[in-house]
């Protein structure tokens, strides 16, 4: 299914319908039902055949009844419970006999004529009438009256089980039980009706009531039996499978709707031969989809999916999001179905991920890249505000198997496709989908766990896929991964590079392990090469042959593990803005001679800590970002990154500072360092815009001179300062950058005047002890800029002291 924050306009549409019904809708919607999977260890339902009369829509009722023919599977089954929601019970029978039950509005216990063994079968039927169930207000699913429609969507996210078959007909509502189906549905002359399966037969009475049969042959669990009413027009068309059948696609809408619908599934038939090529044949009788009036989204019901009308507007702009996902389900959900609501992301986050491929079938793999990066952006950027820490997405919490009503996002969806790439990008494209459509044919009709994914693939594969499963299916977080450092010699006409890998966790419980990656190299003239390796845990050394000295070096360009980076490369050849839209940064060259390479890595775990003493300055413990690429010679360029503390939506840069800015922004200042090897200090080149507000945590950095390197936010600690003040005698060289110099450098001067209550004397002199530069530095100065363009190429050393004592000193070279 697909699930849509609701709007108030649909929420006054269902408000209207529950009121109406809400007489019978009781507190026991809440509970846990008796429907459970074991049930169904001891009974095996073979059929329904559902027998109702819809022609009451207006009055919001529905009469009939449903035929349940069962086998047990044990012997002395004297009773046979079933679930069903608020309906009256008008009489059960057993061929011609009249049975006794016990009914609570929730759980029809039904005393059987005579005790049953394995190996007999039995049919019950149930006669009812009544007005049937919704969710709970602010729900989604039930049966619904709505504008002249009339039709169930069978997944009620708050009432558990989620499963609501129940709200209809009698059933075992589980996602366990599987059967075969029969409808006969009687409506009206202006009405027609449409459910799972295929169509048998369509009778008209003396009155002018309309009875369709539609059987379903292949079996399915109670809540993706279906049935939509309205004064239907039919679209058909066929599909050639590659299975060599043609299958019958049947859309239904109102007349009017018709020629929209048309538009709006022109791409229907690449998302089948997409998903036939990707993960086997299409294995039911029908496709098909019926129009209804819910604007919370679209439901799978098999063969009949449930799809909303604003979304039929003749435009494609829902093909992928609804028409694609939805028809997915019929190999992630109807095919092979979630065993618990815990493993929803075995449904959800598949059909998600079958979102980017069809997209990719449709567009091609880079399109598919970047609606993966968009997904994993808002993944880790957001989700663990959203559910409230981080979640495994095997096992999540019943609460939460469709996320946070009213939330853009969630674990089963979002981060089950995520990791499905993720998966993808560990296996290798052929191997993965050989390995996934071996898994769904040997899992047809069938329930499924993660387990069952994780073993399937094992066996299609060869791979031991268990570091995998165990890493990111059962245990909450995220990786990170990035160099530490990079060692190129020459070796012959080649280079051995030795690059240093470190991994970081961004809510995980440990480090992952076995995880393949790529190194990417860069040369001077952009010639690149990728090679592969596999990160063994926290940290690791790799060599590699490369045929040319790397000047750029970068982990995961190609995308295939979605760790907690996004990262983000382009071209820059005008002085046009360069967007970095995921990596959140906006790079604008200032000046340019020829095109540059600019890649942008927004960090979502903690930085590194300082290396010694620290400055006052407490770093953000959420993200930062790396800068690097191939810088021409007289390249420069300014960057815009925005620091964000709100907390009060979720589409932009909102969550990222809000656990560091907890006070007025004044004090906030940007770090940086050039490499790992680098001290953290406040980097000189920047101004802050904190717009109309100080204290709303909202504002941004314009970093003057983009530099290669790391940037963090950081606010003063002024009891860190004072509880970490270092004596003279213990204080760093000082840190000047960038060293070789050209134009200019800055001197970090901070933690040299941490001690004294004066002011001091900068000097700088040449290799022959000749004075070139002196400057008077204020109390607790930050920082000090030089121009050194007109100093000649060579050694220098600078220094800053009183008249009592040095304070700190280093040297630094001048390479024009």
């Amino acid at each position: 299914m697909k699930k849509y924050i609701l709007t108030l306009l649909t929420l006054l549409i269902l408000s209207s319908t529950i009121t109406a019904q809400k007489h019978r809708h009781k507190t026991h919607l809440t509970q846990t039902m008796f429907a459970d999977n074991l049930r169904s260890d001891t009974v095996d339902v073979l059929k329904y055949t559902i027998n109702l009369n819809i022609t009451d829509i207006a009055g919001h009722t529905i009469a009939g009844n449903t035929v349940v023919k069962f086998t047990p599977k044990i012997n002395g089954v004297t009773q046979l419970r079933l679930d069903l929601l608020v309906l009256t019970i008008d009489s059960i029978k057993s061929s011609a006999t009249v049975l006794t039950y016990n009914y609570n509005d929730t759980v029809l216990s039904v005393n059987l004529p005579a005790a049953m063994n394995i190996g007999d079968t039995n049919a019950v039927t149930v006669y009812y009438h009544g007005t049937p169930a919704v969710d709970h207000p602010g729900g989604w699913g039930g049966f619904i009256f709505q504008s002249g429609y009339a039709y169930n969507i069978g997944v009620a996210f708050q009432a558990q089980p989620h499963n609501y078959g129940r709200a209809w007909f009698p059933c075992f509502d589980n996602f366990v039980e599987r059967s075969v189906y029969e409808f006969n549905i009687t409506t009206n002359s202006g009405n027609t009706s449409y459910c799972n399966g295929y169509l048998a037969h369509d009778t008209t009475d003396g009155s002018g009531n309309r009875t369709r049969q539609w059987i379903m042959d292949k079996e399915i669990p109670s809540y993706l039996a279906s049935v939509d009413v309205a004064a239907y027009a039919e679209v058909h068309q066929s599909y050639n499978s590659i299975s060599g059948s043609t299958i019958p696609i049947v859309l239904a809408a109102l007349p009017a709707d018709t020629t929209n619908l048309k538009n709006s599934f022109v791409n229907l038939p690449v998302a089948l031969s997409t998903f036939e090529n990707r993960f086997g044949p299409y294995r039911w009788n029908k496709v098909g989809y019926s129009v209804t009036p819910f604007s919370g989204g679209a439901m799978e019901h098999a063969t009949n999916i449930n799809y909303p009308l604003f979304a039929v507007s003749g435009s494609t702009a829902y093909q992928a999001s609804i028409m694609a996902h939805e028809l997915s389900h019929h190999w992630f959900g109807d095919l092979a179905t979630c065993r618990t609501a815990e493993d929803m992301w075995l449904n959800e986050g598949w059909a998600s991920y079958c979102e980017y491929i069809f997209t990719e079938g449709l567009s091609g793999y880079s399109s598919y890249l970047s609606e993966i990066r968009a997904n994993h952006a808002k993944c880790v950027q957001f989700l663990a505000a959203i559910e409230g820490g981080y979640q495994t997405i095997s096992n999540i919490p019943q609460s939460m198997t469709y996320g946070v009503i009213g939330a853009p996002l969630s674990s089963s969806y979002e981060r089950g496709a995520d990791i499905a790439h993720t998966l993808r990008g560990y296996m290798g494209d052929s191997l993965f989908f050989y390995s996934v459509k071996t898994y769904l044919s040997n899992h047809q009709y069938t329930d499924v766990s993660s387990a069952d994914l994780r073993d399937g693939l094992i066996a299609a594969s060869g791979m031991n896929l268990n570091d995998f499963f165990n890493n990111w299916v059962f245990n909450p977080g995220w990786p990170h991964f990035s160099i530490d450092s990079v060692v190129s010699l020459p070796m012959g006409g080649s280079y051995r590079v030795t690059v240093y890998v470190k991994q970081k966790l961004t809510g995980a419980p440990y480090y992952f392990n076995t995880i393949p990656l790529e190194v990417t190299f860069k040369a001077a003239n952009w010639a690149e090469q990728t090679q592969s390796f596999v990160m063994p845990g926290a940290s690791g050394s790799f060599n590699f042959v490369v045929p040319f000295n790397p000047v750029f070096t970068a982990l995961n360009v190609g995308e295939k593990i979605s760790h907690a980076v996004v990262a983000e490369y382009k071209t820059i050849k005008t002085m046009a803005a360069a967007g970095y839209t995921y990596a959140k940064m906006t790079v604008t060259p200032t000046a340019i001679t020829d095109s540059a390479l600019v890649r942008v890595e927004h960090n979502f775990t903690a930085p590194d800590p300082y290396h010694s003493c620290c400055i006052p300055y407490r770093m953000s413990p959420n993200h930062y970002w790396t800068v690097d690429g191939l810088f021409p010679v007289g390249f420069k360029a300014k960057a815009v990154i925005n620091y964000d503390g709100r907390t009060s939506a979720f589409s932009g840069s909102e969550w990222l500072d809000n656990n560091l800015i907890t006070a007025a922004e004044d004090s906030l200042v940007l770090l940086y360092r050039a490499n790992t090897a680098d001290e953290w200090h406040i980097y000189p080149f920047y101004t802050k815009a904190m717009g109309g507000s100080h204290t709303d945590k909202f504002g941004s950095i314009t970093i003057d001179t983009l530099q290669k390197g790391q940037y963090v936010f950081a606010m003063r600690d002024y009891a860190m300062g004072v509880a970490n003040n270092p004596s003279p005698s213990e204080l760093p060289v000082l840190r000047v950058f960038p060293n070789p110099a050209n134009e200019i450098i800055t001197v970090d001067t901070y933690a040299s005047m941490l001690n004294i209550q004066n002011h001091a004397t900068l000097t700088v002199v040449d290799s022959q002890g000749k004075e070139v530069y002196t400057e008077r530095i204020s109390y607790r100065q930050n920082s000090v800029n030089i121009n050194t363009s007109a100093l000649s190429n060579g050694v220098y050393f600078i220094t800053i002291k009183t008249k009592d004592a040095v304070l700190g000193k280093n040297k630094f070279i001048v390479s024009h």
